[in-house]
């Protein structure tokens, strides 16, 4: 029986000792795995702290040779700068010698110095004689654009075979001319955004490098600005050469420009290590000029090597062997299948965050490219469609489909509107016009605005040039019917179009081109029309520049003569004065209309040497007449924005010895809207008794309450007005409104354009004193003009 009890109690036992040897191992193997886990980690973390100082030191170290390099960049072209300023007749052979003792051996990632002047469209001629005659013998100026401060390369010097051609216009190179604005501001050095220089342009796309340009001032010894001396910098060789002087491979780094539009990566040097961890990454900023850089420095697998001192891993295997000896070979086995298997999961859960992670990133990298290629293609004004935008639609149908038709359109007295009223009205205007268009095209239509006052809408699907006609034609009504209101004025939208169709194998830039020659024409018809582009069109343009060029010359070499055209006393028919009207007698054209000409000596500035001349041929003619007529001159808007023009007018009543009260200046009435120094000028006339005449009033813009104000004598009513006149009130009303103001404000009154002894009567009837007209005489010349004044027009009869 005993024996038979103590089997179970040994079973028993046996079972409790084992059970206590699997927990005595179990407590060993967790107080190993405890001990292992505890040491390794604290070995794992002395290393990262040791690698995350030298990445400190390394980051911090970087960052401050890139700025000392900058620095010292910006030093040596201030030296060279002050060098430069200090000649008092700086040469090409100057330059030279200055800048021999600049090398790329001591300034690395150098290519190349040049000294850049500016001046604006009329300085250029001048600009380039002076600088061939100091050495630069085969400059050639190539401006761009116009109305501008262009910005030339003189002189220039490489240190890679490669410089800037002389001559070329930095205005076209945005990042260039941004770092000059910077430097002249700044009065100091100045970093351009990054770019690819345009001597490297020519380079395989590997072996070119994002750069920027230094800028300096160069100021002569007086202080007067003269220019800018400018460097241009490789990225990737500065940021190597500073990377192996200070890190000696241990990191890469990746400098990149956040100004730029994508954030552009200026160089990019050394290869990192892709295993590294995330956390010894350093970034940090650097200061360019007025921009931030952008350094990121990341570790190459040999800092990780210098890291790695092999702490973890003795560590490691101490405490497993420690383990191994302390504990079964199941409860090893087992413990290191649960350790495997939290490490796996551990991973898997790292990887699922790291994909959710990625996806948020590339979503929001996503709805970013989203917005700007919307911004991209988008005007902000009007919110059109801008130039990038028509040209990316332009370039998906031209050639391909010729079942489109292009409008383009210009508003036209755009420039009166902005400066009658200010350029926030003239926002208001083109924000308006944009809604018509919107409102009037299809949405398969593309309508843009690509300039100032030019806009161009795409058709699609226009069987001929008749469905795009009639669009346009919807267009300009809608747009004539939709008057602005600007202050207390309603202002009407008026627009020239011109219309084309697509033929096969159009390109783009040749669609343009003949919407912009059909626009041209009827630009130039004055008619608030359409024109549809036919092949006998030609580009009046060319033919503007050639005639702008010979009326440059045309008052030197005598082809203008002045008639006279007689101003009439309508109640007894005796002459008053006469009105000076100028003729170009072209030697290989003919007699060119002034209608022509005048709009081109406005553009080109010629009017001012025309009307002076004018002028004093009026004075002396009306001199040698005798003491009783007056002579009225027209003057230009473009005359009132002379300062001198006061002084010149009085010294040619001195030369010529007419009195200033025999003297009538006539004036537009768009011209004086809302221009303060104009009115002035106007006012200093009239203080030496000189006369000022309104001319073609009631066309323009200016309020019956703006007239008031405005320091003026006689308002000559426009033909088209007198033309209405037919002996019923509605022909009459708007003249006889005319004839009541000027009763009202005391101002003369004189009726241009009377054909027919009617409209003379009539007009003497409504109360005008003064009249000129074919009936009385067409313009003359001098000897003919003195036939009629000496036998004066009978008093038109009064109407019956």
């Amino acid at each position: 029986m005993t024996d038979h009890q103590d089997v179970p109690s040994m079973t028993v036992i046996l079972k409790r000792r084992r059970w206590a040897g699997i927990a005595l191992v179990l407590a060993v193997a967790l107080i190993g795995g405890i001990t292992t886990t505890f040491a390794t980690r604290n070995a794992r973390q002395a290393e990262q702290r040791y690698a995350a100082q030298l990445m400190d030191r390394y980051t911090t170290d970087l960052s401050r040779a890139i700025t000392t390099e900058i620095q010292r960049y910006g030093d040596t072209l201030a030296d060279v700068a002050t060098a430069l300023g200090a000649q008092s007749d700086l040469t090409s052979g100057d330059f030279s010698w200055i800048t021999t003792r600049v090398s790329n051996r001591r300034l690395p990632g150098a290519s190349s110095l040049a000294f850049v002047v500016s001046v604006p469209d009329d300085g250029v001629g001048s600009l380039q004689d002076y600088w061939r005659g100091k050495g630069a013998t085969g400059l050639d100026l190539v401006p761009v654009g116009t109305g501008i401060e262009h910005k030339f390369v003189i002189f220039s010097r490489s240190f890679g075979g490669r410089a800037i051609d002389p001559g070329r216009d930095l205005t076209s190179l945005p990042e260039p001319a941004e770092a000059l604005n910077d430097a002249r501001t700044l009065g100091g050095l100045a970093v351009s955004r990054s770019f690819v220089l345009i001597a490297d342009r020519d380079l395989p796309i590997t072996e070119q490098q994002q750069s920027f340009v230094l800028a300096v001032p160069v100021y002569f010894q007086g202080g007067t600005f003269r220019g800018w001396l400018t460097m241009g910098v490789h990225g990737r060789d500065l940021l190597e050469q500073t990377l192996l002087t200070q890190a000696h491979g241990a990191v890469a780094a990746t400098l990149s420009d956040p100004s730029s539009s994508s954030g552009r990566v200026v160089a990019e040097v050394g290869d990192a290590d892709r295993g590294a961890p995330a956390r010894l990454d350093r970034r940090t900023t650097i200061g360019a000029g007025l921009h931030t850089w952008q350094l990121r420095v990341r570790p190459t697998g040999k800092l990780l090597q210098e890291t790695d001192r092999g702490i973890v891993g003795s560590t490691f295997v101490v405490a497993v062997l420690i383990t191994v000896l302390a504990m079964a070979l199941v409860g090893l086995l087992a413990f290191a299948r649960n350790r495997a298997m939290s490490k796996v999961d551990a991973a898997t859960a790292a990887l699922r965050e790291d994909i959710e992670r990625r996806q948020e990133i590339e979503d929001r990298l996503r709805q970013r490219e989203q917005e700007l290629q919307r911004m991209a293609l988008e005007d902000p004004l009007t919110g059109l469609a801008n130039r990038a935008g028509l040209d990316a639609r332009l370039a998906a149908v031209a050639g391909a489909r010729t079942d489109i038709a292009l409008l383009l359109i210009d508003l036209d007295d755009f420039k009166l509107v902005n400066d009658a009223y200010g350029h926030a009205a003239g926002d208001i205007v083109l924000t308006r016009f944009a809604e018509i268009l919107g409102g009037t095209v299809r949405d398969s239509d593309v309508a843009a605005r690509i300039g100032g006052d030019e806009f161009v809408v795409l058709l699609t699907d226009v069987p001929d040039a008749e469905l795009a006609t009639t669009t346009a034609q919807r267009i300009l009504a809608a747009a004539g019917g939709t008057p602005v209101r600007l202050g207390d004025d309603l202002v009407a939208i008026r627009a020239s179009i011109g219309v084309t169709t697509a033929r096969e194998q159009d390109s783009p830039k040749e669609l343009m081109r003949r919407a912009d020659i059909a626009m041209y024409e009827a630009k130039h018809l004055g008619t608030h029309g359409v024109r549809v582009h036919d092949p006998s069109m030609s580009d009046q343009r060319a033919a503007d520049a050639q005639l702008g060029e010979d009326l440059a010359h045309a008052v030197e070499q005598g082809e203008l003569t002045v008639l006279y055209q007689p101003l009439v006393d309508l109640a007894d028919g005796r002459p008053l004065g006469v009105e000076a009207l100028v003729r170009w007698e072209h030697p290989y054209l003919g007699m060119v209309s002034p209608t022509r000409f005048i709009p081109i000596a406005e553009r080109t500035g010629v009017i001012g040497a025309i009307g002076l001349a004018v002028l004093e041929e009026a004075c002396r003619q009306v001199v040698a007449w005798g003491d009783e007529l007056y002579a009225s001159v027209n003057l230009s808007p473009r005359q009132l924005r002379e300062p001198t023009l006061v002084r010149d007018v009085l010294t040619v009543l001195g030369r010529t010895g007419l009195a200033p009260a025999r003297l009538v200046l006539e004036i537009t009435e768009s011209a004086l809207v809302d221009d303060v120094e104009a009115i002035a000028m106007l006012a200093a006339f009239r203080s030496h008794g000189i006369r000022i005449a309104i001319d073609d009033f009631g066309t323009g813009y200016s309020s019956l309450h703006y007239l008031t104000r405005l320091p003026v004598d006689i308002l000559k009513i426009d033909r088209s007005f007198v033309a209405e006149l037919n002996g019923t009130p509605e022909g009459a009303g708007i003249t006889e409104a005319i004839l009541r103001l000027s009763h009202a404000l005391h101002l003369t009154t004189v009726a241009e354009g009377i054909e027919t002894t009617a409209q003379a009567a009539e007009l003497q009837l409504l109360g005008c004193g003064i009249g000129q007209g074919y009936l009385f005489a067409k313009p003359l010349p001098a000897d003919e003009a003195l036939t009629v004044l000496a036998h004066s027009s009978p008093p038109p009869s009064s109407p019956s």
